[in-house]
């Protein structure tokens, strides 16, 4: 460091190189009122030649150097030959303009090494020489592992395993009385000296604050978890919970029997399933349920036969009850999504009756053709059902608006947690930030994956309510039905409407239970969906007409056909 504030810098920077190599560059920063001179580039003694190309990439002649002013400051390249080998090069200049005059001391606070380096460093080695005795002397930043020891008018700086994209700066304070000019310094009036001391203690003490915050931190962890899960769970758990009360939580109303003892309302099978559950996508259970109220409607006609089935590894038969359907009134009427069921069934019946044990395998038959009406079934259904106006919505627009939210304001917390956050020295305010972002986009989640869960956003209307809670209190009727000593239904029609909606609700086997205990034998002969066993009882035993694996059958024959096989082998070309 002279006497008027100017430095003469020599940088001297050692590449290990691997490979061929015809040239370096180093780009110095300039601030404002900087400037630098006297530029040279050197290889042992050896003075390299100005005048060549500062283009990044190009080519020159061995041994010369090129420099252009950049928006930054001063881009310098120089040029040589190297092969696997070891180089120093020893950079020199003049820089004026970067000490700052006080009225007590001098300022100096010079970056001996920049942040734009992609490669780390294992060690930096620093010197200044100061015109007079150094008062006070520091290393930047705190983060970085190192130590700056004082020896008159000798600061020397050592710092090791620096990051890439790191910077170290080494700050001196040196007294004014010791220069004889301020022409290549910045003056501010003023003292200096306790102020930049001040400066300095305080950016050492928030390090140590910081440091002390996040090793307190992961010294609790069980605590740091406790607190991270609450951030990342408990406003989403909030926001669903206001949803819900407000939106999700069905109506009050005066309805208060345990039991209906007949379907309700006139509500065909395969509707009533998702106004219970307010909503979902019909399935094999509506399939299934539609097909027997045909039957029971008379679209289809059905006798009780026997069927053989084999036993112990075909080693013994056993008779089973079955039902036959045929074709009856084709020209019964028909809901719209139960055509697509009919046109399954027609296509069953088409060369005339069949037995249902059969029906999977001739559905099977035509699985493309079938697996299409089975979805236009499906879709069908939910267009009667959106037709209804069952249901109320509102509630998923702010459950869906609220976990947008939180992305964005998530990921805009984020981004300056990330753009702030400093690895070697991390502050805790950005460790803060970073986990708030973290736990938004995790509510954020929370949130996406309760819109799934539909009674947490969705209610009926007040009509469909009340409906609801009648069919609620059919379904306990017929789930508890073989339990009870209520009178049995006196109808044919009320024990098979019994049948149809015990299918829809998947409780069928209950009631072909409660038939076997309290059906009359006149009805169960006269019935069209109600069979007698080979052995005198209804087809709810050992039969290949269990309800369960019927529905279960339907659905497997009715699905898409399998697009092939992952598997395989062969050649192939190319490289």
């Amino acid at each position: 460091m002279q006497r008027d504030g100017a430095l003469v810098v020599d940088e001297r920077i050692t590449f290990s190189y691997s490979g061929d190599f015809s040239g370096a560059f180093r780009e110095i920063p300039l601030a404002d009122g900087e400037q630098i001179a006297d530029v040279a580039v050197f290889e042992g003694d050896r003075a390299y030649t100005p005048g060549a190309s500062a283009e990044l990439g190009s080519t020159g002649a061995p041994d010369t150097f090129g420099m252009v002013e950049t928006s930054k400051g001063l881009r310098l390249v120089w040029h040589y030959r190297a092969l696997s080998e070891e180089r120093t090069f020893r950079i020199h200049y003049r820089l004026s303009g970067l000490a700052t005059a006080y009225d007590d001391v001098v300022d100096v606070n010079l970056k001996v090494w920049g942040d734009e380096w992609q490669v780390g460093l294992g060690r930096l080695t620093g010197r200044l020489v100061a015109p007079g005795e150094v008062t006070r002397a520091w290393g930047h930043p705190v983060g970085v592992r190192g130590d700056v020891t004082l020896d008159g008018s000798i600061v020397r700086l050592r710092a090791l395993e620096i990051p890439s994209e790191q910077f170290v700066e080494l700050r001196a304070l040196v007294p004014r009385r010791f220069f004889t000019s301020t022409s290549a310094m910045q003056v501010e009036e003023g003292l200096g000296l306790e102020r930049i001391v001040g400066e300095e203690r305080e950016d050492a003490a928030a390090y140590e604050h910081d440091r002390g915050k996040i090793d307190e931190a992961l010294d609790n962890l069980p605590r740091t978890i406790a607190i991270l899960l609450a951030l990342a769970l408990a406003p989403a758990l909030a926001i669903a919970g206001l949803v819900w009360w407000r939106y999700g939580r069905e109506r009050e109303t005066a309805y208060d029997r345990e039991y209906e003892q007949e379907p309700p309302t006139e509500t065909s099978p395969a509707l009533v399933p998702s106004l219970l559950a307010q909503g979902g996508t019909p399935g094999s259970l509506e399939f299934t349920a539609t097909l027997f109220d045909l039957i029971r409607r008379g679209r289809y006609g059905s006798a009780p036969v026997t069927t053989e089935r084999k036993i112990w590894g075909g080693l013994k038969t056993q008779q089973v009850a079955d039902l036959e359907l045929s074709l009856a009134d084709v020209e019964a009427p028909l809901e719209s999504f139960e055509t697509p069921v009919v046109e399954v069934i027609d296509g069953v019946l088409v060369d005339g009756p069949e037995r249902l044990s059969r029906f999977r395998d001739r559905i099977e038959e035509s699985r493309t053709a079938n697996s299409a009406r089975f979805t236009a079934f499906k879709s069908a259904v939910g267009t009667e059902i959106d037709g209804r106006s069952w249901f109320q919505s509102q509630g998923l627009v702010l459950l869906l608006g609220s976990a947008l939210l939180l992305v964005v304001v998530s990921g805009l917390t984020l981004v300056y947690g990330v753009s702030s956050f400093d690895s070697v020295a991390p502050t805790w305010r950005s460790v803060v930030v970073l986990a708030l972002g973290a736990c938004g986009l995790v509510n954020a989640g929370v949130l996406a994956v309760s819109a799934f869960n539909r009674r947490l956003w969705r209610r009926r209307s007040p009509a469909a309510q009340a409906e609801a809670e009648r069919w609620e209190a059919f379904r306990r009727y017929l789930t508890d039905f073989p339990r009870l000593q209520d009178a049995p239904p006196a109808t044919l029609e009320l024990w098979e409407r019994f049948l149809v909606y015990g299918i829809a609700f998947g409780i069928a086997e209950r009631v072909l239970q409660g038939a076997q205990l309290h059906m009359p034998e006149a009805l169960a002969q006269a019935s069209s969906l109600y069979w007698i066993g080979p052995y005198g009882d209804l087809g709810s035993g050992p039969t290949s007409m269990g309800i369960g694996d019927l529905a279960a059958g339907f659905g497997s024959a009715l699905a898409p056909p399998s697009s092939g096989s992952g598997g395989g082998g062969g050649g192939f070309s190319g490289g």
